[in-house]
């Protein structure tokens, strides 16, 4: 029998700082707000970058020890996640691995979880060959454990009914949604003449993996120094690709205007601090949390144009889409940005109030919950001050 507060389950790889983490993090928060308990499994030991939020709100957070390698580890997610059901009793489970998955839904099933769903948060890639051949497999096995596949945009909607082979009635559309509270808009636009007389101020914030495009905008800042322009460059994020960009910047002779900051959590004073968001991806990205974020900022925005990009931006109406992998046409996007100040602030503007409107924490947390079969206890707070009333 479940207990008398609703429960949900969240898995998550790791807890670093970025992407996916915050993301659950937010939906932690708001229900939270609305009298749901959050519990989050996690299957990687480290980074614990988020440990301390979720521990400052009292969410329990479970470490999955599996192996690194063999199929062992798929028996091994099924044991696991039917212990955690047993022992928490959850109404609902997400797990934000996908693949994964699979065995964490079988497990959480047979413990007696009666929802179920899973996030894509990229376009699948069939380009991997072999690995994505048992990636759809995966898919395909937790299909009779899975109530919905949740995408974070309609273009991964598409990609997962293309390549994963399942109905469009299996998967739904539910935006990233960030706290209104927690990325505001610059307080001034900074100024800069014409010409880049001063460090004209370029960020990117994402993950340093094959999935996202670094390079590009690296090599669009070597083309934009050889014509003489003053810029700084910062990146924040960390991954696997790390060292080999750190070698890029060393061997274009860019390491005193690019620099890579690792992850932070200050993401939206480093945002207030920018002339231009550059979000230079590939075809896989799946949304960019990070394009909400700078939008929110009023941050101006380049962007590569791929499908994802495409649908926040509103086919380039919020910001510039410039061709996928192409540092000739990045550069010279961003010296339109300096040159067309005015132009690109008014952009930022109508970006700013689409996310507003259209990427919201509430309705991220609402539409997740809807799905998990999770109540919605808007009045959580006040009806709890009553109860303590009458019992006293």
């Amino acid at each position: 029998m479940k207990g008398e507060q609703p429960t949900v389950v969240i898995v998550l790889m790791s807890l670093t700082a970025e992407g996916t983490p915050r993301m659950a993090l937010t939906l932690c928060r708001g229900w939270l707000s609305q009298g749901i308990r959050p519990v989050v499994a996690v299957l990687s030991a480290m980074p614990t970058d988020l440990a301390p939020e979720f521990e400052a709100r009292g969410i329990d957070s479970i470490f999955v020890a599996i192996s690194k390698t063999g199929y062992r580890r798929y028996l091994e997610l099924v044991r696991s996640f039917f212990a955690i059901a047993r022992k928490y009793e959850p109404n609902a489970l997400l797990s934000m691995p996908l693949g994964w998955h699979a065995p964490i839904a079988i497990g959480a099933r047979l413990g007696g979880v009666s929802r179920i769903a899973a996030h894509v948060g990229n376009y699948p890639n069939p380009a991997t060959g072999r690995a994505f051949s048992k990636f759809r497999l995966l898919v395909q096995l937790g299909r009779p454990f899975t109530d919905r596949l949740i995408c974070c945009s309609r273009y991964v909607q598409k990609g997962a009914v293309e390549h994963f082979g399942v109905r469009i009635s299996e998967t739904a559309v539910i935006y990233n949604g960030v706290p209104k509270g927690d990325f505001t808009a610059r307080l001034s636009v900074p100024t800069r003449p014409a010409g880049f007389a001063e460090p004209f101020r370029i960020g990117m914030v994402a993950r340093l993996e094959k999935h996202k495009d670094h390079v590009t905008l690296i090599r669009a800042a070597k083309i934009l120094r050889n014509r003489g322009r003053n810029i700084s460059v910062k990146i924040v994020g960390d991954g696997s690709q790390r060292n080999a960009l750190q070698h890029l910047i060393d061997a274009e002779e860019l390491s005193d205007t690019t620099m890579l900051l690792g992850t932070r959590s200050d993401v939206a004073a480093v945002l207030a601090d920018l002339d231009l968001f550059v979000f230079s991806t590939t075809p896989d990205e799946g949304f960019g949390i990070a394009l909400v974020e700078a939008m929110l900022m009023g941050v101006p925005i380049v962007a590569s144009d791929v499908g994802a990009c495409r649908e926040v931006l509103n086919g380039g109406d919020l910001g510039l889409l410039v061709p996928a992998r192409d540092a000739l046409s990045l550069a010279d996007a961003v010296e339109k940005v300096c040159a067309s100040r005015e132009e690109a602030e008014k952009r930022a503007f109508r970006a700013r109030e689409h996310a507003l409107r259209t990427y919201s924490a509430d309705a991220m947390t609402d539409g997740y919950g809807d799905i998990l079969g999770l109540p919605r206890r808007k009045s959580f707070e006040c009806e709890t001050k009553l109860s303590w009333k009458r019992r006293t």
